[in-house]
């Protein structure tokens, strides 16, 4: 029963308002069909008349300009929602590496979780590449120069030892060490 109701008001709206006009002034059917009965507006619109209010908005009815207006607000609030949301996202992540940053220099537990672990694993690698640049044609020379103290807790924290060439995860392809390993990607 509920599901023929939803067909007779879908087609009700068609009526008033078929899909073609609702795509000329942008709007959705049943808000255009909506407002129409809220002004007693019982006649369907044509699309000749949706035709002329787009090129001359000034001839529009004043309840299609409230529509309208009333969709523009909804859109700019969803907007300004979505924009405060990655801004808090964003905000949240920036505290977020801050505390794991205090804890590497710590020496303090990561505590589990994928942020948490993803952004002290993003420092550790990163400080693998600073390693890799640092190192220089030949592998074997004073590499701490190159990294920050976060850093090399981060390079600690997951078990690579900045002195010790071996341990390292990313390599260059002429590091004389590693040239018959196997990748640890692999």
């Amino acid at each position: 029963m509920a599901k023929r109701k939803l067909t007779a008001e879908k087609q009700a709206d068609r009526a008033l308002c078929p899909v073609q006009v609702s795509h000329l002034l942008g709007l959705k059917v049943h808000e255009v069909a909506r407002a129409m009965r809220a002004h007693g507006i019982t006649q369907p619109l044509q699309t000749a008349q949706a035709r002329q209010w787009r090129q001359n908005p000034g001839s529009a009815p004043d309840w299609l300009t409230a529509l309208l207006t009333e969709v523009t607000v909804r859109a700019a609030q969803l907007q300004a929602r979505r924009e405060r949301g990655a801004l808090e996202d964003e905000h949240r992540q920036l505290l977020l590496r801050d505390t794991v940053e205090r804890r590497l220099l710590a020496g303090e537990h990561i505590p589990p979780g994928y942020d948490a672990e993803l952004i002290a694993q993003d420092i550790a690698f990163t400080a693998s590449k600073e390693l890799v640049r640092g190192c220089g044609p030949v592998c074997g020379g004073p590499v701490a120069d190159v990294l920050l103290p976060v850093e090399e807790a981060a390079l600690s924290w997951a078990g690579v030892d900045p002195d010790d060439h071996g341990t390292w995860v990313v390599h260059r392809g002429d590091c004389p060490d590693v040239a018959d390993e196997p990748s640890p990607w692999d």
